[in-house]
């Protein structure tokens, strides 16, 4: 089933490749996880590297979005963007 990215409020940004606004559930994104207090982390998600205290970069399905949205230790989640190369 696919998410419809409008629908969640949590979200602080959008890559271009996603502001069509739906994307399958099985689809693999990078995001940044900033929790509302410290060492709340939600057990569904594994980080890959840790920002602070309050913050977390995982590889996610974007069907778990929609479980980050209703978490209520999860105060926002940003879609990582590929930024490019400096010569």
């Amino acid at each position: 089933m696919p998410i419809d990215f409008k629908s969640l409020k949590k979200l602080e940004s959008l890559p271009p490749s996603l502001q069509s606004g739906r994307a399958d559930d099985s689809q693999r994104l990078l995001v940044i996880i900033k929790l509302r207090k410290p060492g709340r982390r939600p057990d569904y998600v594994t980080p890959r590297a840790e920002m602070g205290p309050q913050m977390f970069s995982a590889e996610i399905s974007a069907g778990q979005l929609t479980a980050l949205e209703s978490d209520p230790d999860v105060e926002s989640v940003s879609i990582s963007r590929q930024t490019p190369l400096m010569k």
